[in-house]
This record gives C-alpha cells, structure tokens and sequence, in this order.
C-alpha cells in the first residue's frame, strides 16, 4: 500500500497517510462569526503532535476559568 485517505464522519477531519508515515491533516470548523477555517497540518511523528496538543489543552485549563465548560 503506498498510502491511505481518511476522513471522520461529518467531513471536519481528513488525512492523507503516506507509506512512510507522513501525514498531511485538514481540519476545518466554523468561527463564532459563521466563518469557515480551515488547517493543515504536516507531521512525521503524530503520537509527539498528541503530546504537544495534549499540553496546550491543559495549559488552557490551567489558565482560562471557563475552559472546561466549552
């Protein structure tokens, strides 16, 4: 297999896998002022991504009252 195309149910998410582990990730979601946004992101390492995403996430915790009722 030479890579693999991947998106989750409501078309938020995709990614394209290759062979050797690159990821390529869209993601895409609507602000509050009902604009579309859309990302990508390229990784070689997605379990060092989880890691630092996991961080942010509880420095947001840390830092923001609220954050937790979002």
């Amino acid at each position: 297999m030479i890579g693999l195309e991947v998106e989750d149910e409501d078309g938020m998410l995709d990614a394209n896998i290759r062979w050797d582990g690159l990821m390529e990730i869209h993601l895409q979601s609507i602000t509050e002022e009902n604009n579309e946004w859309k990302d990508t992101i390229h990784t070689y390492d997605i379990d060092a991504l989880i890691t630092k995403l996991n961080g942010l996430r509880q420095v947001c915790f840390d830092h923001f009252d609220n954050w937790k009722e979002r």
